[in-house]
């Protein structure tokens, strides 16, 4: 005799489809949310070095005009190197703010992602359960089936 199929079968088969593509949306989430979180890095690595290189500057300027190395012109230049040296600052200040915005909405689309995962794992999950209870309630009319065959074999014949 033909064993019998589970009857959501198809369902849970595309249950478990849209799981594998939750997993693909998270691998892809997270993916962005590395490259945002590495972009943000270098141009906070890329807003220090500049600083710290304006620092230097302005320090070795401050030196010269102390030792009187510098006239009016010098002063001129340097005032205006050091408001060019703020554009940039607050230009890179920007971007940074920039990648930082960007990789909260990495992180929140992770989250999200992360979330969908979870649902559809939930769903599958139910559908499995079911095969489960199904599977025990076929096996135990087939075992029922049996024994009744059994005990009619043995049954004393009139």
């Amino acid at each position: 005799m033909r064993r019998p199929t589970y009857p959501l079968e198809s369902l849970a088969a595309l249950r478990e489809r849209k799981v594998e593509g939750a997993v693909q949306g998270l691998a892809q989430a997270v993916a962005r949310r590395e490259q945002a979180e590495g972009e943000r890095r270098e141009l906070e690595q890329k807003r220090a070095a500049q600083e710290a290189k304006a620092a230097s500057v302005v320090d070795g300027e401050r030196g010269s005009l102390e030792r009187g190395e510098l006239c009016a012109a010098d002063l001129a230049r340097a005032h205006a190197w050091q408001l060019r040296s703020e554009a940039e600052r607050a230009a890179l200040m920007a971007e940074v703010d920039r990648a930082r915005a960007a990789e909260g909405d990495a992180v929140k689309g992770e989250g999200a992602a992360r979330a969908q995962v979870a649902e559809r794992r939930a769903d599958a999950d139910v559908v499995e359960k079911d095969r489960a209870r199904w599977t025990a309630g076929e096996r135990k009319a087939a075992d029922a089936k049996e024994e009744e065959a059994m005990a009619e074999a043995f049954r004393p014949r009139r």
